[in-house]
């Protein structure tokens, strides 16, 4: 693959091979349920770089980036793929219908540390950016930095709360919430509709508020999609963020901090990195312009461009 081709929208899909790739499985296991880690380890050193998917993904999500990066030559430094519990094959327990934000950290430390990292620049899409700024909140002295992508932040927290009445701030993130809760009441009847959706070659339409370009999203994306709709995990995944104190826990973050998002991104707002901004004033934000949420399949070469990464860094 060349770096024109990189350059392109949608120019990869999803790798389901960790051996393939060089990638080592390892399981976490705590009272939470399970992560798992894919990982490389590239040096010695006790620094990694830990890639945190959102509701409804995975590990592969990543993998468009991670092979972009080889092809232009950016080296990143001993990664981490993770399996948050309930989404891959990370596992979730049947206790409660609330998961607190610390456990899911937690469960990220250990897994970072049990392969022999004890400091970490942390990459989140979606709610894995929510994720990787709690993190460097509560942990100063191992968050080394945080890429934020797309990252769920005040207008989602804002709408879990008034859902009817900023519905016109995030139609489609109170529509999805509201559709998965459905395929929730409906219990497999649920997950077999949305396998029927995609059968039908259904589903690319119905999830294209994702994306700037769904009809030119690689076939991978889409049935990653279709196998990750867990509705049970997806709301607890909102609940995570319901009532979160982001001004007072963020405004604490010590370290460099890169967010970036589509411009035609349906979950995280301009309103959001200027509120970013002004707690974090020496963040850097930028608009990674032709993509929607998905900026990581999306724009892979524009995300390491605008989160710092250079060849040979």
């Amino acid at each position: 693959m060349t770096s024109d081709s990189a350059a392109g929208y949608a120019p990869l899909g999803l790798d389901t091979d960790a051996a393939a790739l060089g990638l080592t499985v390892t399981t976490v296991h705590s009272p939470l349920g399970s992560a798992v880690a894919h990982s490389r380890r590239t040096s010695r050193s006790s620094r990694a770089t830990i890639f945190l998917h959102g509701a409804a993904g995975s590990w592969t999500t990543w993998t468009p980036l991670l092979r972009t990066a080889e092809s232009l030559g950016v080296v990143i430094p001993n990664p981490i793929l993770l399996d948050l519990p309930g989404w891959g094959d990370g596992t979730l327990t049947d206790a409660g219908e609330v998961v607190a934000i610390d456990a899911v950290c937690s469960l990220v430390k250990d897994a970072a540390e049990d392969l022999g990292f004890t400091q970490w620049d942390i990459v989140g899409h979606s709610m894995g950016g929510f994720i990787a700024l709690h993190m460097a909140s509560i942990w100063p002295q191992s968050v080394l930095s945080v890429g934020a992508l797309s990252a769920t932040s005040w207008s989602v927290i804002e709408t879990l709360e008034h859902p009817i009445r900023r519905f016109a701030v995030l139609p489609g993130f109170v529509s999805l919430r509201a559709v998965m809760r459905m395929l929730a009441a409906m219990g497999e009847a649920g997950i077999s509709l949305v396998r029927g959706l995609h059968a039908a070659h259904l589903l690319r339409a119905a999830t294209s508020p994702l994306f700037r370009h769904a009809s030119r999203i690689p076939a991978s994306v889409i049935d990653a999609l279709a196998a990750e709709v867990r509705p049970r995990a997806f709301g607890l995944a909102g609940e995570i963020a319901r009532g979160y104190p982001a001004d007072a826990l963020w405004s604490r973050i010590e370290c460099p901090v890169r967010a970036a998002k589509g411009d035609r991104d349906v979950f995280t707002t301009d309103a959001d990195h200027a509120r970013l901004g002004r707690i974090l004033p020496d963040s850097v934000r930028s608009v990674i312009p032709g993509c929607g949420h998905f900026a990581l399949v999306e724009r892979p070469a524009a995300v390491l461009r605008e989160l710092g990464y250079a060849p040979g860094s």
